[in-house]
Formats: C-alpha cells, sequence, structure tokens
C-alpha cells in the first residue's frame, strides 16, 4: 500500500513540476529559490533547476529512508507516508511562492 501511496506522490510532484516548468514565467531563464526575511529573493536557479530540486530531494529522502530503516518496516512505513504527503504539498507551496514573485516583478 505504501508503494502506492509513494507512486501516486512522485507522480504529483513531477506533475506540478512539468506544469510549472510550462506555465510559471515562461519567458524567465531564471527562477527564485529562496527568499529572505523582508521577502527579497537571495539567488535565483536556472529554470529546470528550480521547478525540478524538490522532487530530487524527496527521491533523495526516499532512498535514504530506504537504506537506513531496513530493520523495523514499520517505522519506515510511517516516515515513507508523512514524505509521501509532505513533499507534493511543499513543492506546490514552493512553486506558488516562485509564481506569486513572477507575477509582482511583471
Amino acid at each position: 500500500m505504501i508503494y502506492v501511496v509513494l507512486a501516486v506522490s512522485i507522480a504529483a510532484m513531477a506533475g506540478i513540476a512539468i506544469w510549472a516548468y510550462r506555465n510559471v514565467a515562461p519567458d524567465a531563464d531564471r527562477l527564485p529559490m529562496q527568499w529572505s526575511v523582508r521577502g527579497e529573493i537571495n539567488w535565483r536557479a536556472p529554470r529546470l533547476i528550480a521547478v525540478a530540486v524538490t522532487p530530487l530531494l524527496m527521491l533523495t529522502l526516499i532512498v535514504v529512508i530506504f537504506i537506513f530503516s531496513r530493520d523495523d518496516h514499520a517505522e519506515r512505513n510511517m516516515a515513507l507516508l508523512w514524505i509521501s504527503f509532505l513533499g507534493p504539498a511543499l513543492h506546490a507551496l514552493h512553486m506558488a511562492l516562485v509564481a506569486r514573485t513572477a507575477e509582482n516583478e511583471e
């Protein structure tokens, strides 16, 4: 069951990334990646990296969880369940912030 949830989560993050790559600031070469407390952009990344970094980080975290929690399957499944819900939510939040920043800059 957890593998189905993980697959849906990864598919959701891929869908968000594809949508964001096509629709969020299509003319911009670089997209914001980090903001200061005052709302100023600290740094930007190339477009493909900006939309792909969150899904890649979540996939890396999933692999790390699989590697380091071989003994306790219940603990591993709970960690993967949390990741499967938090991953798409955080990716959607990041893309929403990028889209809002891109709209304000126009």
